[in-house]
């Protein structure tokens, strides 16, 4: 049974998404750069996984872990380094997928936080971190309201690198 806080959280993480979702495709038609339309498709599948967990819980996480995964690698390749990325997909739920990828995004930000010093990068990259942790707290079922509002404050993190 989802609480009245988990739904406020979610709704907090699905406006956050769409803000981030609607500056990237509009930066995209200002500037035309190509990294901005691909962040702008993975916020939507993100968005679109938060939307679907109204409706089935735990099947966003197939759309988030799709998202996560294209932020992921946007990141290698911005990196510009002939690293082939080491993603190996556990066979197991779609929770764990989203949780996999979602850390992988936020370790490949924080790294190429080190490498360009941009607090943008850092601060999506904690988000995208918290958010993991976010989804572990709500697979293991334990600490669901919980991981609704980390989850929130992850994704408002991300959408603080754009407002600054």
């Amino acid at each position: 049974m989802v609480t009245t806080v988990e739904q406020i959280s979610l709704l907090i993480s699905i406006i956050a998404t769409a803000i981030i979702t609607f500056t990237s495709f509009y930066g995209y038609l200002k500037v035309e750069s190509k990294t901005l339309l691909r962040e702008g498709i993975a916020f939507l599948i993100i968005m679109l996984g938060l939307l679907s967990d109204f409706i089935t819980p735990y099947l966003g996480f197939y759309f988030e872990a799709v998202g996560f995964l294209l932020i992921g690698l946007e990141h290698i390749k911005e990196l510009n380094e002939n690293l082939a990325p080491l993603i190996i997909i556990p066979y197991v739920a779609g929770g764990t997928i989203a949780i996999f990828f979602s850390l992988y995004a936020g370790i490949e930000t924080l790294l190429y936080y080190q490498k360009t010093k941009r607090l943008t990068n850092l601060l999506v990259g904690t988000g995208l971190i918290l958010v993991s942790f976010s989804i572990f707290m709500q697979i293991i079922n334990y600490f669901t309201t919980l991981g609704y509002i980390v989850q929130a404050l992850g994704y408002l993190i991300m959408l603080s690198s754009l407002v600054r």
